[in-house]
Formats: structure tokens, sequence, C-alpha cells
């Protein structure tokens, strides 16, 4: 199991290993595959296997000198391809039967063209060897040799369709591909961090890279940050020698012998030098040696992802970076909107904890203000006052009461009965005659069900404002406070008889302040005039429970 897990490690993220190793197996196979059929080779018996012995003693060559290189697996991968194909033409030459390996070669060297570069380049390689295997077959059709037309014709339409299969396969399908597993930890990533942070570990994380670099500018200001495994620094480096870093695509590097490796838009391969991409300065502060730099771009900057010590470095990594660039993107996206999500509803909550304190804490002391100049009043006509201070004192008493019960819903988001409701607010009615010394009648109709502690709270404290409304800014000399519920709505209805509110065009004005609150409740307001008396009608909508 373990040397399985080993093999699977050492293959990982490796096409020209495989490419290499199946170079080898194959000239291995057909090796003992014409020892053991007598019948073969069919021309040329010492040629044949001079050739293949020849040819496994290249392929063990190749694959040694290119296991850890993927410098010189991409200068000789032209020209092993071109061998490769001349080896395919000599065997199919001197080979027949069901030994040939025409067609197990003709999808290797497909498959080849189609992993190292593109759908060019494997349309190229199948008319190429197509062809040529239509001149062998013009050359074997002698009249003095055995030709079968009707095999002949069947093995070329063959290789006709399988070519059409690859190359589609080349055009839609292949490219190597990050693990599941690791979208998920780059969507786990923590967002208590810098994305710059979380972004680094995951990419090293994602690519198995034992230390990594990202230099990030945003707004003409530069992080970066250096890891050596678990642990990360700040690295000092300079705007503009970033600035003239970023390259527009991944590319394999290493700086002590100045080699460079990318792909162009066609997908081919394209030799560098890393110090004409990333200014030297750069290089040397960020202590680069060998490994992978990813762009990485996004709507508030831009920055590149340097990754080292990758096990198994090859030129699959540069597709890998092409995807980790794009989640890494969009981690920053992610990162900043949760970050103006988190900071519109801080300002939402600071906007409703003020409008609360107004409707609560601000409103008492303005109806205590009232109080406290009537009794001035009453002192100065002589009259006793210690009774109205008394009930005074409970009024402050009562609201500190409140005051607790209003901090208590702020942390709770427990369901409470609507008769508690109505038990609360008729208690409220009566403060409230006494706080601005007017007839504040409360009436319920509330039916059996539960309400949100939010609804509860802006129950009251809607007809707190209201109360205080009407009476500071239309006289009222009374309030008549209805409570009532109907197709899952709470509906309250207040009713003063105080002089008319001012007008907007046909309507009349909306309270501000009570307006706000019902807007944010997801609830609607009305407000009527007739009679000598203006009816406000709130309807607010309760998610909680019917019992």
């Amino acid at each position: 199991m373990r040397y399985q897990f080993l093999v699977g490690k050492q293959l990982q993220h490796a096409s020209s290993r495989v490419i290499a190793l199946g170079r080898l197996l194959l000239a291995t196979l057909f090796l003992v595959a014409i020892g053991i059929d007598i019948s073969q080779p069919a021309q040329a018996p010492a040629a044949t296997y001079a050739l293949l012995l020849t040819y496994i003693a290249a392929a063990t060559g190749i694959t040694v000198a290119t296991w850890n290189n993927w410098w010189l697996d991409a200068r000789l991968a032209g020209p092993i391809h071109a061998f490769d194909i001349a080896i395919f033409a000599a065997l199919v030459l001197l080979t027949e039967a069901y030994t040939s390996p025409f067609f197990t070669f003709f999808v290797f060297l497909l498959l080849s063209a189609a992993i190292r570069w593109g759908w060019r380049e494997t349309a190229l390689t199948a008319i190429l060897l197509t062809l040529l295997y239509l001149v062998i077959g013009l050359v074997i059709a002698t009249p003095h040799a055995t030709f079968e037309l009707q095999r002949f014709v069947v093995r070329t339409g063959h290789l006709v369709i399988l070519s059409l299969i690859l190359i589609w396969f080349g055009v839609n399908q292949w490219g190597v591909r990050l693990n599941p597993w690791d979208f998920d930890r780059m969507h786990d990533a923590a967002f208590d961090q810098s994305p710059v942070q979380s972004g680094l570990q995951v990419a090293m994380q994602a690519l198995g890279a034992g230390s990594g670099c990202f230099a990030w500018l945003e707004r003409d200001e530069v992080t970066c940050l250096r890891a050596d495994g678990k642990e990360a620094a700040a690295a000092s480096v300079r705007a503009s020698d970033i600035a003239g870093s970023l390259a527009r695509s991944p590319f394999l590097y290493d700086v002590p012998k100045r080699r460079g490796l990318w792909r162009d838009a066609d997908r081919n391969l394209r030799l560098l030098g890393p110090d004409d991409i990333v200014e030297k300065k750069a290089m040397a502060a960020l202590g680069l040696r060998k490994g992978i730099a990813i762009p990485v771009r996004s709507d508030s900057g831009e920055g590149m992802l340097f990754l080292e010590e990758i096990a198994n470095l090859s030129i699959d990594h540069i597709d890998l970076g092409e995807q980790l660039s794009g989640h890494v993107a969009a981690h920053f996206q992610r990162h900043a909107l949760f970050e103006a999500a988190g900071e519109s509803a801080e300002a939402r909550s600071r906007l409703a904890l003020a409008r609360d304190l107004h409707d609560s804490v601000v409103q008492f002391l303005a109806g205590a203000a009232f109080r406290i100049e009537a009794l001035k009043r009453s002192l100065s006509s002589g009259r006793a006052i210690e009774a109205e201070l008394e009930e005074l004192k409970q009024l402050m008493l009562q609201e500190q009461g409140e005051l607790r019960s209003f901090i208590a819903a702020l942390r709770t988001g427990s369901q409470i009965a609507l008769n508690d409701l109505a038990k609360d607010l008729k208690g409220l009615a009566q403060r409230l005659s006494r706080q601005w010394a007017i007839e504040c009648s409360f009436s319920a109709r509330p039916g059996r069900m539960t309400i949100p502690a939010k609804t509860h709270q802006d129950a009251q404290q809607l007809v707190r404002e209201a109360v205080a409304n009407a009476v500071r800014h239309a006289g009222a000399k009374s309030v008549t406070i209805d409570l009532s519920t109907a197709k899952g709505e709470l509906r309250l209805s207040l009713t003063n008889d105080g002089t008319r509110y001012p007008r907007t065009g046909d309507h009349l004005a909306m309270p501000r302040s009570l307006m706000e609150r019902v807007e944010q409740a997801g609830g609607n307001l009305e407000v009527s005039r007739g009679m000598d008396v203006t009816k406000l009608s709130i309807s607010l909508p309760v998610s909680g429970k019917s019992s």
C-alpha cells in the first residue's frame, strides 16, 4: 500500500514522467513480443533487434535524464518526439501481424503530442503518422510480396478515426487539474486573516510547496509575505520592483541556472530567463531559487505568487498555476465581498441601535423633562410635588428595567408569546400616560402565536415614538393603541386627537423615525386623517410560530 502511494506521488502532476515510462515499457514489450513470435521480425531480423535494443537504451537514458529536470525535458521534447516517429515508421516496416506495434505506438505518439502541446501539434503528428503508414504500405506492396489490401485499408481507417478523436480530446478536454479538496481549502480559507496570508497558505497546500512568497500590489502599496512551512513573515520589497515583475502567465524558473519556461497563447512551450520578467532586485529580496511563479489579478490589485520546494516540479505545474491563479483571485474577491458585507452589517447595526436608543432613552428623557417643567410650575405656585416626584422616580426605575430588557433582547433571538407583548404594551401605555400627562389607552386582540424578540422590541419602540410624536409635535391629549393580528402580520393602530400632520403633495407626511423602523422590519406604515383625529396604521411581518 505504501509502495502504491509513493508511486502515485512520483507520477502526480508529472505527465513527462508518464510519457518517459510509457516509451520505455513499450520498447521493452515489443522486444519481448517479437522474441516470442518466431515469425518476426518479418524483415531484417538482426537490424530490428539492434534497433529495439538501441531504442530501449535511449528510452532508459531519456527517463533518467529528464526525471527531475523540467528544463531538459522541455528542451528535448521536440527532438525526442521526432525520434519516436522515426522508430514508429521503422518498426511498422520491419514487423507484421499481431506483433506489429503500429496501433499502440500510434496512440502513444498522439497522446504524447496532446499532453505536451495542443491540438495543432496532435493534428500534425496524426497527419504525419498516417502518411508514413500509407507510404510504408505502398513500399511493402511489391509484386513479390504478400499484401492484404483489406487489412491495410481497415487499419488506415482506424488510424484516421482515432486521430480525429484524440484531436478533439486535445482541443476540449486535456489539462491537468487541481484536486477537488484543493478547491475546498481555497473556499474555506479563514477570513480573519489577510487574503495575502490565507491565499499563500492555501496555494502552498494545493501544490505541495515547502516554501513560498506572495507579493501583492494594491493602490501603489506592496504587501509581501514569505512562508517556510507553516510560519509566515513579512518580506521587504519595494513597490517599484514588484510593479515591473508582474508576468501575464505562470512560468517555471531556476534562478541559479538562469532558466525559465512558460506557455504562449497556443500552449507552445517557450524558453526564457527569469530576469527577463522578474526584476533582479525583487529576486534577491525575495530569495528566489527554483519553483513556479503565478500571477494573480483581482479588482483590488495584482501580485505574484512564488512557490518553491515542490516535489516533482514539471511543465504540468504551468497549467496548475493558471487554475490556482483564478482561485486565489476569486479568494481575494470573496474576501473583499465579505469585508464590504461586514461593514454594511455594522453600519445597519449602528443605525438600528441609534434608532432604538432614540425611541426609548431619548424619548423618555424628553418626557421626563416635560414632567420636570410641570413640577417647576407646581412648585412656584406653592403646590406639593412629593407625590409627583415619587411617581417620576418610579417611572425612571421602570425605564431602567425596560433598558435592561432591551439589552437582553440584543443578546438573544428567542421567541416571545404574543400575549406577553400585549401585556408589555398595556404596561407601557400606562407609563406613557403618566410620563406625558395624557390619556393613553390600550386594547388587544392578539391571537395565539409567538413572535421574534426583535419584533417585540420593534412594537414597543414604535408605540413609544408614535406617542411622543403625537404629544410633542401635534399637541395630542389622548392616544388610543390597538393591537391585532391578521394573515401572519402584527398590526398596530395608534389614533391621537392632535393637530393635522403636515402634507407632502396629496398625502400626509410620514414620520421619518417611524418610517425607517417599519421599513427596516419589512412592514408597512399608513397615515390617515378624519373627524379631527390622526390614525397611524402599522403592519409588521411575523415569522414566529402558531401555537
